[in-house]
Order: structure tokens, then sequence, then C-alpha cells
């Protein structure tokens, strides 16, 4: 299995772990936890911890709802380099990869996991839609990948748990609107009815 080399990895593996811990110790019980189906080596595991840290902390509030979540390394997936086992709450990513590449894969199908899992995720959706020209019927379809709305919701959660983007940032341009939703959804900050000016009694 190639993997391109991370310099210091028994460091990174040795605070990673400890962080690991820690957030493990200090978490809420319920919390959803991603494992792996078999074994992997360490740059793999750490670049994952990071991935989920970034994740679980941006989703903070929607931790307990959505379910534990497996990753599989696989030799290929059809069509790409990665994919949502629906049903199963599976991520495959193929190896080998590059570490910059890894992590948009698994951001992006956490993105899809949270869609599939999360009750609350209706209420982001509804919010969504017509910043993504979308509605309930046509949100796993669209007339080309990049054209989809869960796709271009699932790099727009790329972007917001990494930082960046490389792969699809030209062709699947985020919006900041859409960033600013998922964010104010991700750690629970929903506006407060009261405070829009339409509802004001004396406006």
């Amino acid at each position: 299995m190639r993997w391109r080399p991370i310099g210091q990895a028994a460091a990174v593996v040795a605070i990673a772990v400890v962080a690991f811990a820690v957030a493990t110790l200090l978490g809420r019980p319920d919390d959803a936890e991603l494992s792996f189906g078999q074994d992997v080596p360490d740059d793999v595991r750490v670049e994952s911890d990071a991935v989920w840290s970034h994740f679980a902390e941006r989703f903070d509030a929607r931790m307990t709802c959505i379910d534990d979540v497996t990753v599989v390394l696989v030799g290929s997936v059809e069509g790409g380099d990665a994919r949502y086992v629906v049903g199963e709450s599976r991520i495959e990513i193929r190896i080998p990869t590059t570490p910059a590449r890894y992590r948009e894969s698994l951001a992006h199908e956490l993105a899809h996991h949270v869609e599939r899992t999360c009750a609350d995720f209706t209420s982001l959706r509804t919010d969504l839609e017509p910043l993504l020209a979308a509605d309930a019927e046509s949100w796993w379809v669209g007339p080309t990948w990049e054209e989809t709305p869960s796709e271009r919701f699932a790099e727009a959660v790329v972007e917001f748990v990494n930082g960046e983007r490389v792969r699809h940032a030209a062709t699947v341009p985020v919006d900041d609107e859409v960033l600013a939703v998922i964010r104010r959804w991700g750690v629970g900050d929903e506006p407060d009815p009261a405070d829009d000016p339409d509802d004001d009694p004396d406006g």
C-alpha cells in the first residue's frame, strides 16, 4: 500500500493519540465515532483523526444526531476516489492516494453520512435548497455530478471542515452564504425568529 511520506510521523502519531484520548474522555457519551474496517497505516490514521477532529468541532451540535461511521480502504472505487455506502454507514476510500486528496475524500463522504443518518439534516436542507436552486425532490439528482445539490453540499462541507479544497474547487464553487448556513447549523446557532424584523409587530 503506497502513501506519500509524511514527515515526523512518529511524533504526529503520538500527539494524535493523546489528543484523541483526551477528546474521548471529554466527549459526550452518545457522540458519533469513526472507526476503521481493517488495519491501516499510522499516517492514514493520523490524517483520518485530523479530519474527524475538525469535523466533530465544526458539527459539534450534531454529533449526537449522526451514526457511528466506518472507513474502509479499498483498491478501487467505481467512478471516483471514494463512496458512501447508504444504509451501512460505511465510507470506502481508494488507496493509494495523497494526504490532501484523502482528506478531501473523507470530508466529502462524511457530508453524505450526515445527510443519510441525521434526522436534523432536514432543517439544514430546507435552508440550503433556495441557495442551491433545489427542492426536496431534486436534492439527490442533477444534470451533472457538479450540479447535483447533494454533491455541492458535500463540497461545501469539504471546505468547511478542511479550510480549503483543491480537486473540485474550480468546477464546484462554494458560495459564502452556503458556508454560513452550514456553520450555523453545525454549531447549533439557529437564527432566532424573534430577531427577524419581518416579525416585529412594531416594524
